[in-house]
């Protein structure tokens, strides 16, 4: 059964490519995306699920073609094929240079996120009632998860014995609750600036805006993978960026240097530093390990793993908090600044 799911995948993507003017040699299969080998070179098939990816994608390429991966013409002029129930393109296969998270490749990814956001940043008039609304709503859920926490802390201190789990869950409790003041406390500076300007930007966005999803170049560097395109707050590119670093094995002020170059191509508003910074430092991520184990979601869950995700958690929220305090510190000069004002005074 799975041959013949193998062979009817191998010939829709034949059937995909016959709508382009390549001579196939071999077809890789990495999920959605096929690496196709022909005689003319090296290209991706990708498969997107739906018609709302496909406009995400096309208004991506009206408002920043040049700054985009190329997607190639079918031999009927059309962007997308559609087959099988799904739509499909083709563009370059895309093989990251080594060294891609050198400070150089940073400062070049966000400074090119930064112009991006400029070309169709615009300001809007923010309802009272929905701003309102929005705050309750985010306050109360954090509310929740934080009075869901204390409940099984309190439960594992009265075990008799702990599992691994809950001594490490105990041993994060206190660093995850003052997260979570941290969050709640930019969340009602966002809320109060918002009152005062009722004004908010927004732009359209990656959505997926990752390192992995962006080629450096010279003459500025392009993305891809835009299905999760829309109009939203541009830092929310910023944010899956983080989100993307955060995970990986080592964390230094790279990314600091790189938001900074992003800062001096497009100034932050207060409210919107603040906003940032609220929504990347809830740990409900770390919430969502710990209901998943208390309330037994996940049946087939060994130990080892559940403490091994638990650490995961905690080590991206204790990093995270590590850059957002780096960001919030004063640069040298800035310091340097205050330093001469102190002794002229």
């Amino acid at each position: 059964m799975a041959n013949e799911g193998g062979i009817y995948l191998h010939d829709l993507n034949m059937a995909v490519l016959a709508h382009y003017p390549l001579r196939v040699l071999r077809i890789d299969d990495y999920g959605k995306v096929k690496k196709v080998h022909t005689a003319e070179g090296t290209f991706a098939l990708k498969k997107i699920s739906d018609v709302q990816q496909l406009h995400a994608i096309e208004q991506a390429a009206f408002f920043y073609r040049p700054q985009m991966i190329p997607i190639y013409w079918s031999k009927r002029g059309t962007l997308f094929v559609a087959e099988g129930g799904y739509y499909y393109y083709v563009m370059p296969w895309i093989s990251l240079p080594s060294g891609q998270r050198a400070t150089e490749a940073m400062i070049s990814f966000f400074r090119d996120l930064a112009t991006l956001h400029q070309k169709t940043l615009q300001e809007i008039n923010v309802d009272e009632t929905e701003l309102k609304n929005y705050y309750e709503t985010k306050k109360a859920a954090w509310e929740e998860e934080r009075s869901f926490l204390q409940s099984y802390a309190e439960q594992c201190e009265h075990e008799w014995y702990m599992s691994p789990f809950q001594l490490q869950f105990c041993t994060y409790f206190h660093e995850t609750m003052q997260a979570y003041w941290f969050a709640e406390t930019q969340l009602e500076t966002w809320y109060e600036k918002m009152k005062e300007t009722k004004k908010w930007r927004v732009a359209f966005v990656h959505g997926n805006a990752r390192f992995s999803h962006y080629v450096p170049r010279e003459q500025g560097g392009q993305f891809f993978s835009w299905e999760r395109a829309k109009w939203a707050f541009p830092l929310v590119d910023v944010a899956a960026a983080l989100d993307e670093y955060v995970r990986t094995p080592s964390v230094d002020d790279t990314w600091v240097d790189g938001f900074r170059e992003y800062e001096k191509k497009l100034s932050l508003r207060e409210e919107e530093l603040a906003f940032f910074s609220s929504h990347v430092a809830s740990p409900t991520y770390l919430y969502r390990v710990v209901s998943d184990y208390a309330e037994k979601r996940k049946k087939e869950q060994t130990e080892y793993r559940a403490v091994s995700e638990l650490q995961r958690a905690y080590w991206i929220m204790k990093r995270t908090e590590q850059l957002l305090m780096r960001m919030t510190t004063l640069n040298p000069l800035e310091v340097e600044s205050d330093s001469q004002s102190n002794e002229n005074g």
